[in-house]
């Protein structure tokens, strides 16, 4: 459970449209793609910013509070689902490409992007993304690192 005092520090980094504490906000993100297997969150928060992700993790820290990052939910192994309560972090709006090094062949990202944009945007590019998981127009690639995700492209 989140005290007053937490949810406040919380809701001052990340805003009040970020932070859901509600009996509905919190059913929607306590269950992924695995069958029959769910888990309440205490809250979820979306940050916007990697300093508001940093400030979040040592309050977290702080007061021992687990932390589950989550993508889409698309996976089927409960990895996005928080088994000790604690915060669920959504990423939605960290979706941004910022990087494209050719030369590198190194794209950086915030982990909110979804695969196939990256996928298209490696292909604008000339460039081949191999890891193609079923879920690709949906899932993130923060989801799909958290959970290794990869389809048959990946082979390749």
């Amino acid at each position: 459970m989140i005290s007053s005092q937490v949810k406040s520090q919380l809701i001052e980094i990340v805003s009040s449209a970020n932070y859901d504490d509600s009996n509905a906000g919190r059913l929607v993100y306590s269950y992924d793609a695995t069958p029959q297997f769910q888990s309440m969150p205490d809250a979820v928060i979306a940050p916007r910013s990697k300093e508001e992700v940093s400030q979040i993790v040592k309050i977290c820290n702080t007061h021992r509070i687990p932390i589950v990052p989550r993508g889409s939910g698309t996976n089927l192994c409960a990895g996005t689902c928080p088994t000790e309560g604690g915060i669920v972090l959504l990423f939605k709006h960290m979706n941004r490409i910022l990087e494209i090094d050719e030369e590198n062949l190194t794209i950086t990202v915030q982990p909110g992007v979804i695969t196939l944009d990256l996928i298209h945007a490696a292909e604008e590019k000339g460039l081949f993304y191999p890891p193609d998981p079923s879920s690709m127009k949906i899932s993130t690639i923060g989801g799909n690192i958290n959970e290794n995700s990869g389809g048959l492209r990946g082979l390749k």
